[in-house]
C-alpha cells in the first residue's frame, strides 16, 4: 500500500509543469511630435480649446491664461495609453493544462503560476494616472504652438494566493514616468519585473481637442 501511494504521488508531481514568459514592451518610441502648430493668435486657440477639452473626458485641474497652461489629467484603464508588455502562463497539473495570455497594462487579470515552489492563483489590477500639461506659446501674432508634457503613474495591486498555505498575500507598488519615456516595476508575484512605457496616444488624444 505505502509503495503504491508513493508511485501515486510521484506520478502526480511529474505531471505537474509551469511555464512563465514575459515580452517586454514592443511599442516604438512615439513618431508624432507632442505638440502642434496652428495658424490662429494665442488667445483665439485657448478660448477654442478650453471649451473643446471640456466636452471630452478628461478633468480640468487648472487654468492659467496668462501662463498659457492648462492642466488636465485621466484616470482609468492603462491599457489604451501604456504598453507594458506581455504576459504568458501555462500551467498543467490533475486539472488539466491551461494557458493565460494576456497584455501587461491590462486593468484586470486572474491567472495561475506553477514554479519550483507550487502553483499560486494572482488577481492582478493596473491602473493609470495621467497628468497632461499643455502650454499654449505664442510663436507671432498669427501663429501658436501647443505642447503636451505628461506625468505617468502606474498602479499595480496584486493578490497572491498559494495552494500549499491558502492564506492570500496582498501589496501594491507604482512606478511614474513622463512623456515618451519608460519605467519597470520590481519582479512581481511570478518572478518578473514588468516595464511600461508611453504610446504618445494620450498626448495626440489630448492635442486633437486643440484647433
Amino acid at each position: 500500500m505505502r509503495i503504491t501511494a508513493l508511485m501515486v504521488t510521484v506520478l502526480l508531481i511529474a505531471g505537474c509543469a509551469g511555464k512563465i514568459d514575459y515580452v517586454r514592451p514592443t511599442t516604438p518610441p512615439p513618431a508624432s511630435a507632442n505638440y502642434k502648430i496652428i495658424d490662429k493668435p494665442r488667445d483665439a486657440v485657448w478660448n477654442a480649446s478650453v471649451p473643446e477639452l471640456g466636452k471630452q473626458f478628461f478633468v480640468i485641474n487648472n487654468l492659467d491664461k496668462s501662463s498659457g497652461l492648462i492642466n488636465i489629467s485621466y484616470s482609468g484603464d492603462p491599457e489604451k495609453y501604456i504598453d507594458c508588455g506581455r504576459v504568458t502562463s501555462y500551467v498543467k497539473n490533475a486539472r488539466g493544462e491551461r494557458t493565460y495570455d494576456f497584455a501587461g497594462a491590462k486593468a484586470q487579470q486572474s491567472y495561475e503560476v506553477m514554479n519550483g515552489n507550487g502553483l499560486f492563483f494572482i488577481e492582478r489590477k493596473m491602473s493609470l494616472d495621467g497628468r497632461v500639461n499643455l502650454v499654449f506659446e505664442e510663436l507671432s501674432p498669427n501663429q501658436t504652438k501647443v505642447t503636451a508634457n505628461t506625468r505617468y503613474v502606474v498602479q499595480r495591486q496584486q493578490t497572491v494566493r498559494s495552494v500549499a498555505n491558502n492564506f492570500p498575500q496582498s501589496g501594491s507598488d507604482s512606478i511614474s514616468f513622463n512623456s515618451g519615456g519608460t519605467s519597470s516595476f520590481a519582479a512581481n508575484a511570478d518572478g518578473r519585473a514588468t516595464e511600461c512605457v508611453a504610446t504618445g496616444s494620450l498626448e495626440r488624444e489630448v492635442l486633437s481637442a486643440i484647433k
